[in-house]
């Protein structure tokens, strides 16, 4: 379970770097109140996409512990054995794309590693500015 939560916790601080730097513009930042109900929406949008992914990869990792459970019939069993995704599952697909996702976040991490200085003084200057 605490696999699990990590992984989601990755993916929330994927969608805050997806929303700060796509490419060479913001598509939905998430600010200290400044985000839209909008962007606020579209990231939860990105992280319950990414929720049952993470549920898959983990019944496929931890299949001995899983063995009995209604999610291993259904990831396990039930959609393994899809007429369409039968060939993905066979030649591991999945497996494969996610690794050239890992591969491809960490060479742009690599290139870009931060969103700006780690001194916070912009932050505390907000947040100044707003007491009265």
């Amino acid at each position: 379970a605490l696999f699990t939560v990590y992984l989601l916790f990755c993916a929330v601080k994927g969608c805050f770097k997806f929303g700060l730097r796509f490419l060479f513009f913001t598509v939905h930042p998430m600010k200290i109140g400044g985000t839209y109900m909008s962007s606020f929406m579209f990231n939860i949008g990105l992280v319950l996409l990414c929720s049952l992914p993470v549920v898959q990869f983990c019944t496929t990792a931890f299949s001995d512990y899983a063995r009995f459970s209604t999610v291993r019939q259904l990831f396990g069993v039930q959609v393994e054995n899809l007429q369409f995704f039968n060939y993905f599952w066979r030649n591991n697909v999945f497996v494969y794309a996610l690794l050239v996702f890992a591969l491809l976040t960490t060479l742009y991490l690599l290139c870009r590693p931060k969103d700006s200085s780690g001194d916070g003084q912009a932050l505390r200057d907000r947040l100044k500015s707003r007491r009265p």
